[in-house]
């Protein structure tokens, strides 16, 4: 009973080291996204940063490409002024 119980546990330590050790891709270093950058084509530029998603204490280095964040930050504004237009977002000046 000794045995199967020691064989039960040596399994269940090997299961868990071999258990989505990597679920996320390991993210470039900023020495190899400037030589990336140094290589590539404008438009696929890459920037790398490290933020606090909300309600998390942990810090995320996070990389995306340039062309990519300049295209969500025109779509959040256009969302903006769609809300205003309808009403549903008070305008920064007041007017109404």
């Amino acid at each position: 009973m000794r045995n199967f119980l020691f064989s039960i546990l040596a399994l269940g330590l090997l299961a868990s080291c071999a258990s989505n050790s990597e679920s996320r891709p390991r993210l470039p270093t900023d020495a190899e996204v400037e030589q990336y950058n140094a290589l590539a084509p404008e438009e696929d530029h890459i920037a790398c940063f490290t933020r606090t998603e909300l309600g998390s204490r942990f810090p995320r280095r996070q990389c995306y490409r340039v062309a990519d964040l300049e295209a969500q930050k025109g779509q959040g504004q256009h969302v903006v002024d769609l809300m205003q237009i309808d009403g549903l977002l008070d305008s920064p000046f007041n007017l109404q």
